[in-house]
């Protein structure tokens, strides 16, 4: 029966075609052979919308570059339109397991009314958990099954790296906030589906490989101040962080104090690395602080 629902994959690119071959690979070797493969490119110019326009068995949709999260926005909104049950959201640089999809369709979790997302479990080349794709943990005691048998370890967050949604959640919740445009928007959408209700789980069985150039616990430290990565992050961290803590204190005045304080051991760290009091650093950091506690990005959802 579980193989009875119509899946649809999601992959949103940008100017990284070596990856987005390998990771299309890796989805047409899946043992439980996908209904649909989306890709959403966001105008790359290395060549990915010629390779693309090459490829038979794809559905490639070109947009203007509105980052990761308008990418997912457009290929969710695509899937969910054409009907399917289940929306499997990747990044690019992900490769997964032939059996990466069944694992997560087998789970104990997968048919479970109150499930809102189930996230695969990504590993670095080194053999390590990739850093940016280490979902939140929800502090359960039903960790202890995770760690002794396997089992899934229920979240409260998850990223876009290997992340399988059912279209109920979609209708409720609503699709990824194009407003975030790089960094936090998958943190903000699986808090969100926590938020109203629904429960996350990580399929330790459900295994993929992250082809990311450095495994780095602190991706903001050499980033400069006028990376995009950095303005978007930054900003978009601090919103989660107000989220994060309604959820689980229940708090928004905790979630103000915990964007204040990331926003300190950044401009420590920062510190320690050029040996200098840098104001202007500072500066910056408490400007995006400030963003991101006015921040009110828009959530769009399905007229039916």
């Amino acid at each position: 029966m579980k193989n009875k629902f119509k899946i649809a994959a999601v992959v949103v690119t940008y100017n990284r075609l070596k990856l987005l071959k390998q990771c299309i690979d890796s989805l047409r070797t899946q043992t439980r052979k996908l209904d649909e493969i989306i890709v959403v490119n966001n105008l790359s110019n290395d060549g990915t919308l010629e390779w693309l326009k090459e490829q038979t068995d794809l559905t490639v949709i070109t947009q203007e570059n509105s980052g990761s999260a308008g990418g997912q926005f457009t290929g969710i909104k695509t899937a969910y339109e054409k009907g399917y049950d289940w929306i499997w959201c990747l990044d690019t640089d992900v490769i997964l397991e032939k059996n990466s999809l069944q694992n997560l369709i087998d789970s104990d979790c997968f048919n479970r009314t109150d499930t809102g997302f189930l996230s695969s479990t990504i590993y670095f080349t080194d053999g390590k958990l990739a850093y940016p794709n280490i979902p939140e943990l929800n502090g359960s005691y039903n960790l202890a099954d995770m760690v002794a048998f396997g089992n899934p370890a229920p979240i409260l967050s998850a990223s876009f790296g290997s992340l399988l949604i059912n279209r109920k959640i979609i209708k409720q919740v609503g699709y990824p906030c194009k407003d975030f445009f790089i960094w936090g928007d998958d943190a903000e959408f699986t808090l969100r589906i926590i938020k109203n209700g629904f429960k996350g789980y990580m399929v330790t069985k459900s295994n993929a490989l992250h082809e990311c150039g450095v495994n780095n616990p602190k991706p903001y430290l050499h980033l400069k101040m006028n990376d995009t990565k950095f303005i978007y992050g930054m900003r978009n961290m601090v919103y989660v962080a107000i989220q994060r803590n309604q959820i689980t204190h229940n708090s928004t005045v905790r979630g103000y104090l915990s964007g204040l304080f990331f926003v300190i051991r950044l401009y420590k760290d920062h510190i320690a690395l050029v040996n200098s009091i840098a104001p202007g650093y500072l500066m910056s950091c408490l400007r995006l602080y400030f963003k991101g506690i006015f921040f009110r990005p828009e959530i769009t959802k399905p007229e039916s």
